[in-house]
């Protein structure tokens, strides 16, 4: 015969459970805890009179991961039995939170060269599981004053090229760097890729905005149109279109991408 759980045993022992689990992060932090602690721990906070362990494990199982699970998006985490659209908006906001900080705490570092641009947008471009693309702000001095997601399609590089100017007007940035991921890895800047950087050259420069540079990373590398020399070239051509008095000597220079270099 089955035993019966009596429900309020069944409660005091969960109780119990996560009265422990509250007082080892307070005393020694997230370290001792494994991956599915640490979800039921989280889950606790927007769930606090329902056993979180059970949803835990379903969570972990079905996306292989703590990572896998607060990456997901809502509406897939709604699917797990015992996830609620708080605690799927919660889960996911845990990840936004980690990448919000990562950017946060770089905003005081002050940006001079390509190598520097990379490697404060490295670890933040990691962290983001689908494609992203990024403009960072800076004053005259190089300081990091705003950190930007631009929406668009980044497969067709659909990019919204007025958000990217209202941001830099906003803070009136003398300077912005932007940087994107690719997926498949792959850091080779694509027809589309070379199209927009030409676009933000020739958009931004006539407003007082410098683009420093425009990073594409993918599984651990990335790409510098800085550093690859590309840049320059549009610079070079941009200025040379803004000073010409005859457009139809220029425009060759300027619609053809067959002389562009594909990168490293």
């Amino acid at each position: 015969m089955a035993k019966v759980k009596d429900p309020k045993i069944d409660a005091q022992i969960h109780h119990g459970r996560r009265r422990k689990l509250r007082q080892s992060f307070i005393n020694y932090g997230l370290h001792t805890f494994n991956e599915t602690q640490v979800l039921e721990f989280a889950l606790g906070m927007t769930m606090p009179r329902i056993d979180t362990n059970p949803t835990a494990h379903r969570l972990i199982n079905t996306f292989g991961s703590l990572d896998g699970v607060i990456s997901a998006h809502p509406d897939k985490l709604r699917k797990v039995p015992g996830v609620g659209e708080q605690a799927a908006c919660f889960l996911r906001f845990l990840k936004e939170f980690v990448i919000y900080t990562m950017a946060v705490g770089k905003k005081d570092k002050k940006i001079q060269t390509p190598a520097e641009a990379s490697e404060i947008l490295r670890e933040v471009m990691a962290a983001y599981p689908t494609e992203h693309f990024m403009v960072l702000c800076l004053d005259k001095s190089g300081s990091v004053i705003l950190r930007q997601n631009v929406r668009g399609n980044l497969d067709k590089v659909d990019v919204n090229l007025r958000e990217i100017i209202d941001a830099a007007f906003r803070v009136n940035a003398a300077s912005v760097v932007c940087a994107h991921n690719h997926l498949d890895g792959r850091i080779n800047p694509s027809d589309a890729d070379i199209h927009l950087t030409r676009t933000l050259v020739n958009v931004l420069f006539p407003l007082g905005i410098n683009l420093l540079d425009h990073i594409i990373f993918g599984e651990g590398k990335e790409y510098s149109f800085a550093r690859s020399g590309i840049l320059d070239l549009f610079r070079r051509e941009h200025k040379a279109y803004a000073v010409s008095k005859d457009f139809e000597d220029v425009l060759p220079s300027i619609t053809s991408q067959d002389d562009w270099p594909s990168g490293n």
